[in-house]
């Protein structure tokens, strides 16, 4: 029974995901605010916001004609401010590739930044667009579409596990496995065969690692405690 409610919350999960909107067609076009200058921060993705007020500190802009600007607001010319410019091309509905053709500091404290402009004119690559309400994210692709939508959906089933883990039962097992693999290997299986079962996702939590497990369109939480070395598949709670 309480296998039925853990396949029936996970396909009502995969069908709130799949009736979203993310995957409509999407414009980038216009402004955007941005924690991060693209091209020059070194981050695993960029999130953008759209415009609604003028006191953001960073912004891009993305232009009809294919190019985008990105910077930061002046306050102070004693601080070190840094603009990048380039190319776009929306390669289909979904995904966009970025090309940083310029960079300019603008400031009396840009010292050694200046030196390193050459490393930021760069080929950045595709980027799968996911959007969540008034934001996007630009996410670092191959341009394969399913797999980008496998990745989200993997990372947003682990983020409501993570909410969620107190809410299951464990059963500890020891492990002597290193790799993830090896780890899971050694899972107690009351009731669940895991032999054709295959890690897709994973997460680091302070109460230990999780991996996320899938065959076909069934899935499994695993928890790994690496300070004990013990690992567990969440069962899920019978509710009273």
């Amino acid at each position: 029974m309480k296998y039925f409610f853990l396949k029936s919350k996970i396909l009502l999960f995969l069908g709130l995901f799949l009736s979203t909107p993310n995957f409509a067609q999407l414009s980038i076009v216009g402004k955007w605010e941005t924690k991060d200058i693209i091209g020059y921060t070194n981050v695993a993705e960029y999130s953008l916001l759209k415009e609604k007020a003028q006191n953001y500190y960073r912004s891009v802009e993305f232009n009809l004609d294919g190019s985008f600007s990105c910077g930061e607001t002046m306050q102070c010319l004693t601080d070190c401010f840094v603009f990048t410019s380039g190319t776009y091309a929306m390669i289909d509905n979904d995904h966009v590739h970025l090309v940083v053709e310029n960079i300019r500091f603008v400031g009396l404290t840009c010292g050694m930044k200046k030196v390193q402009r050459e490393d930021s004119i760069k080929d950045l690559g595709v980027f799968y667009i996911y959007k969540e309400g008034d934001a996007i994210r630009l996410i670092p692709s191959t341009g394969d579409l399913q797999n980008d939508r496998d990745k989200m959906l993997y990372a947003q089933m682990l983020d409501s596990f993570v909410k969620e883990w107190k809410s299951y039962n464990y059963v500890w097992s020891n492990t002597d496995g290193n790799q993830p693999e090896e780890i899971v290997t050694d899972c107690k299986r009351n009731l669940v065969d895991l032999d054709n079962y295959k890690i897709v996702f994973s997460k680091n939590e302070s109460y230990g690692n999780v991996f996320l497990l899938r065959e076909n369109e069934n899935y499994h939480y695993v928890v790994y405690n690496a300070v004990n070395r013990k690992v567990s598949l969440a069962y899920p709670k019978n509710k009273s």
